[in-house]
């Protein structure tokens, strides 16, 4: 692993010596603060502690400069060789076929200097650091990606769209939920906040105003335009994260782009998939569209990161893309149902949350205590409870867990979110029944299908008869070991 001829070396852009004045700010500050709080009273004093200051700044900008030109890679021709660290080193031999993902940074401040942060993971990233990361030039960014993906011609680039975006970003922002549900009732209940919030917000936006007019008490006007602004930050961030959102496929390469200011990039090849989902969330299930995810070692590991392959999109445009990547189970050989005997597990939940709610206004208005103050938020927590039930219901008509002759396709509800995941045997860690002890007595179970990942990720579906699950893991298990 030892190569001595520092030309054939590779360097980190400069840009990775002010990334790291940046990190280690504090540590320059203190002696700072120590000639301001430390005020020495004789000219040896003042000397010393001003040359004890100085060393501290020498030795950290020496630090910092003797890391960034210690911080250098080698591309060979099955491998990338990696060099890190002058007082603490590290050396690595990263073989390119053992590459999952690569993730690449382009934040503004990165592109100010014509830099990008490339993150590699390996299957023992467990962190968003990844296995190595370093600040390229874009020159040696494409060069590096170039090996270890290698250079082929796109067949096919699908855009995510400026109204796709604008939806997903309002099927994220759940703080629009929230706002929906909790500013009405912050309206009837609250008159605390309005000594706060109404001489500020009320006289000075607009907003306040006009909740005003449209017949909402001003109890907490203040506080309902907090809520629009914080959810409009939320929502402005999320278009930004996610506008010009592209997706590449180069034969088996996978090139997924995003973001307005900051740039984000994901590559990844078709092999290295360990699952793939779609998704239908309230709102699209009522527009007809879906959404397209992909899992393997990297993906959702930064922040903002959600994994997504496709926008809200048709189904059969869905289909057509992810033909490109993948073949998508179609021989079905078992298939596990919820049977009418587990149909109110899927409902005892809410509906005994119902009968809660109701059960408390009756003994508040038995007990005369069911003014408005109270009514408003019990009825507004009633239909959440209500929305909830009816999409429990919707949920059970379309769980299952299909045994496939390529994958296992679970179909199940992941929070407000109809999900259908593909995960092939290959990619299996291990599958998990979980029982409760009312499960035992009924006789049901739920199951866990853990695939291979930088952190613990499984996919579940539950209510199941106890001995069709048993069977089904029989079947799983089988096709484990016959693709190993």
């Amino acid at each position: 692993m030892k190569f001595r001829n520092r030309k054939l070396y590779k360097k980190a852009h400069f840009y990775t010596i002010l990334y790291d004045l940046t990190r280690l700010f504090p540590l320059l500050v203190v002696p700072v603060l120590q000639n301001f709080l430390y005020k020495p009273t004789t000219t040896a004093a003042f000397i010393t502690n001003f040359s004890i200051s100085a060393l501290c700044v020498i030795f950290l900008f020496a630090y910092i400069i003797l890391e960034y030109r210690s911080t250098m890679y080698l591309e060979k021709e099955k491998s990338v060789y990696t060099k890190k660290g002058f007082f603490f080193k590290k050396r690595a031999d990263i073989p390119y076929n053992c590459i999952q993902s690569v993730y690449v940074e382009r934040a503004f401040t990165y592109r100010i200097f014509r830099a990008r942060k490339v993150i590699i993971n390996t299957p023992g990233s467990y962190t968003a650091k990844g296995d190595y990361n370093l600040f390229l030039s874009k020159k040696n960014d494409l060069a590096l990606k170039a090996e270890i993906f290698g250079k082929q011609d796109v067949d096919l680039k699908y855009k995510g769209g400026f109204l796709r975006i604008i939806l997903m970003a309002a099927t994220w922002s759940n703080a629009l939920t929230g706002l929906l549900i909790i500013a009405p009732v912050l309206y009837k209940t609250s008159d605390i906040v309005v000594d706060l919030f109404k001489n500020y917000f009320v006289n000075k936006l607009d907003i306040s105003s006009y909740i005003i007019k449209i017949g909402v008490p001003p109890a907490v006007s203040g506080l309902a335009t907090l809520l629009i602004i914080c959810w409009g930050i939320a929502y402005v961030y999320q278009l930004s994260s996610n506008a010009f959102f592209s997706t590449k496929i180069r034969n088996n390469i996978i090139h997924i782009s995003r973001g307005l200011l900051n740039r984000y990039e994901f590559v990844t090849t078709t092999d290295k998939l360990n699952a793939i989902q779609i998704k239908q969330s309230v709102l699209m299930l009522l527009l007809r569209l879906k959404s397209a995810y992909i899992q393997t070692i990297g993906s959702g590991a930064q922040k903002g990161d959600r994994s997504l392959l496709i926008p809200a999109d048709r189904e059969e445009n869905i289909n057509k893309i992810l033909s490109k990547i993948t073949t998508l189970p179609t021989e079905e050989n078992y298939k596990v149902k919820p049977k009418k005997t587990e149909f109110m597990s899927y409902l005892w939940f809410p509906f005994y949350c119902i009968l809660g709610t109701v059960a408390a206004m009756l003994i508040l208005h038995y007990l005369g205590y069911f003014a408005e103050i109270v009514r408003f938020p019990l009825f507004a927590i009633l239909g959440v409870f209500v929305y909830w039930l009816f999409f429990r219901i919707y949920s059970y008509t379309k769980s299952s867990i299909t045994i496939c002759d390529k994958a296992v396709q679970i179909d199940y509800f992941d929070r407000l979110n109809i999900t259908r995941t593909y995960i092939p045997y290959d990619k299996i860690q291990y599958v998990q029944i979980r029982q409760s002890p009312f499960q035992v007595f009924y006789k049901t179970a739920h199951l866990r299908v853990y695939v291979y990942s930088n952190k613990r990720k499984f996919y579940k579906i539950k209510y199941l008869k106890y001995n069709k699950v048993l069977e089904a893991v029989d079947i799983i298990e089988t096709k484990m070991k016959y693709k190993y």
